[in-house]
């Protein structure tokens, strides 16, 4: 507890008689029949120094203090301290066993490169697939353009077979008219209705040709395109299918590679599984397409139509040997053979076109396959990694670099084992040498002895004087320390006795090893000093409802002076206002009250006249 300033203080009202401690001297019995002036002691206003202190006690403590936690899994191979030990910045406390820290840490790096190893694959394999289906994208857009431009060729082409067919047989059928016209009238029917009959089969021919061109151009070309492109569409799916499961199984993985556990390894088999069985699909699925690709059925030619029982075979008969007589008439015989055999023979020659059409149907059909390959890989689901797949082996990345630098640190850690980081002294601590700890473990505290400092209370009379900043004198035994005010509580609590009391801070300016925390610490703060200021006793002033005044004699009377006051220390007060150097002060006004006739004698000349 800190001691309370003391101050003697007289409070008076306007008729009030003042007693204070000390005798009145007066001049009296010398003449008793005479009126004596009662003498009254006086002191006199001085110029000095003031210095306010306020006294306390408390309890020296730390500043700071750090307790200390195990920053790996290890035995400890070295304490070299206990519990109330003053330790010095610098010093090694803690050693560590690092035997189980090292091989963590290279497993941990082993670990790394694997896991690195299988994201960059997974990696590639996923920029190629994103490549791929790009590329798909555009090759789609080139390739419909070129089956447009083939198929307008190909059109092109069966309107000029047509166009040749058409001509060809209009040439034979004038043809032959203008030969019939020229035989016999006997003749002319006969002939007639054999090139009728002649070109009746020819159009059948023509028709039969054109009816199978069509089949094959409407039915068994796009039927076989059809199949070919659905062959391509389910290869490409089984092969997305597989690249989704390969992807899958990579990062399964790289997942069992980070944690072996067992749902972890179950989770890698089924993902194994799961790719077997889509490769499987997607072999079975491209053999099936590369067979029908092979079998690419062929179109029509006339050729294939006009064998040599459906032509015209020509020959003239009337029923006769053959001898007749008459020139003319053998003549238009043989003209008439001859005009029959050219009308049988009578066909466009279409083969240049036909074999263009053929090539041209071949690459259409080759683009058309083209086209729905390239359609089933751009509209595929993607193999490439999504945006989250990515982020997930970025984390699976880092989680290992993680655990391989933290492996690292561990081990760095052990090595360095546990310093002082400040002088000190052990308050808690219970450890041993050879006892295994882990990480996060508490181990010892260390207070600060650099940072030692008393806490003390005041009385609601001091926190007004009392700054932060004061300097102080702190005794413990027999040594002494300089102190300074560092922390001032702004909050009033009270004491085991029900007192407002407020808490401060007093820090130890220069502490050494002889500090001992947790002792009782005698602490004079000083607060405020005046120097070359006007002072008197504190006993001579008084404090009233007004404030601070004095007596003094003005004209042989008791008067009373109001002052201004400001710092004090045990014995002086500094005074402001009211009283200048050198006047005088009763200190002792006894019996007699204000307005009273007195006169004024030193306390020293009182004391000498007592006596």
């Amino acid at each position: 507890m800190k001691k309370k300033k003391s101050k003697k203080k007289i409070v008076i009202g306007a008729a009030a008689v003042l007693v204070i401690a000390g005798g009145v001297t007066v001049a009296g019995q010398r003449n008793s029949k005479e009126e004596q002036i009662p003498q009254v002691p006086v002191v006199t206003a001085e110029t000095g120094d003031v210095e306010e202190i306020v006294d306390a006690t408390g309890t020296v403590g730390s500043e700071e203090e750090k307790t200390y936690y195990s920053p790996v899994n290890a035995e400890l191979k070295a304490v070299t301290f206990s519990q109330g030990d003053v330790v010095k910045k610098g010093t090694k406390l803690i050693e560590f066993n690092t035997r189980d820290l090292e091989k963590d840490n290279q497993k941990a790096e082993l670990n790394l490169k694997s896991t690195k190893y299988d994201t960059t694959d997974t990696r590639k394999k996923s920029d190629k697939a994103e490549k791929k289906q790009k590329d798909a994208k555009k090759n789609v857009q080139d390739l419909e353009q070129k089956i447009k431009d083939k198929k307008a060729y190909v059109a092109s082409l069966k309107s000029q077979i047509s166009a040749a067919t058409a001509a060809a047989q209009r040439q034979a059928a004038a043809q032959a008219s203008a030969q019939a016209a020229a035989q016999v009238q006997a003749q002319q029917q006969e002939a007639q209705a054999k090139a009728q009959a002649e070109a009746k089969k020819q159009q059948e021919i023509q028709n039969q040709y054109q009816a199978a061109l069509s089949t094959y151009q409407t039915e068994t070309l796009p039927q076989y395109q059809k199949k070919l492109a659905d062959l391509n569409i389910q290869y490409n799916q089984a092969q997305s299918t597989y690249n989704q499961t390969d992807t899958a199984y990579q990062i399964a993985f790289a997942t069992w590679q980070a944690d072996s556990s067992d749902e972890n390894l179950q989770a890698l088999n089924e993902a194994e599984s799961s790719r077997t069985q889509a490769q499987l699909a997607m072999q079975q699925a491209k053999q099936d397409y590369d067979d029908c690709r092979s079998q690419t059925p062929q179109m029509p030619t006339l050729a294939d139509f006009t064998g040599s029982d459906s032509a015209y075979s020509g020959g003239f008969s009337d029923g006769s040997d053959g001898t007749d007589t008459d020139d003319e008439e053998d003549d238009s015989s043989e003209d008439y053979d001859y005009s029959g055999s050219d009308t049988s023979t009578a066909t466009a020659d279409t083969s240049a076109l036909e074999s263009a059409m053929e090539k041209a149907s071949d690459e259409l059909a080759e683009l058309q396959s083209d086209l729905a390959s390239e359609k089933a890989i751009a509209d595929a689901d993607p193999t490439s990694l999504t945006k989250e797949e990515k982020e997930k082996l970025k984390v699976t990345d880092n989680l290992s670099e993680l655990d391989a630098k933290s492996a690292k640190e561990l081990v760095e850690e052990g090595k360095k084992g546990i310093t002082a980081e400040f002088n000190g002294i052990i308050s808690k601590a219970d450890i041993k040498e050879g006892a295994a700890v882990s990480q996060g473990m508490e181990l010892f505290t260390i207070q600060n002895t650099d940072k030692a400092s008393v806490d003390v209370t005041l009385s609601k009379y001091d926190y007004d004087t009392v700054k932060e900043g004061q300097t102080a004198d702190i005794t413990m035994g027999d040594q002494t320390y300089q102190g300074t005010v560092t922390k001032m509580s702004h909050i009033a609590v009270q004491n085991e006795k029900g007192t407002p009391v407020i808490s401060a801070t007093v820090s130890i300016d220069n502490p050494n090893d002889d500090i001992f925390l947790g002792v009782d610490a005698k602490v004079k703060i000083h607060a405020a000093s005046a120097k070359n200021v006007v002072t008197l006793p504190v006993e001579v002033v008084n404090i009233g409802k007004d404030g601070s005044f004095c007596y003094v004699i003005e004209d042989g009377l008791v008067t009373k002076r109001n002052i201004t006051t400001g710092i004090s220390s045990e014995d002086y007060i500094e005074i402001k206002e009211g009283i200048k150097e050198g006047e005088e002060v009763i200190s002792d006004l006894g019996d007699y009250t204000e307005g009273m006739q007195v006169q004024a004698v030193s306390e020293q000349s009182g004391e000498d006249a007592n006596e």
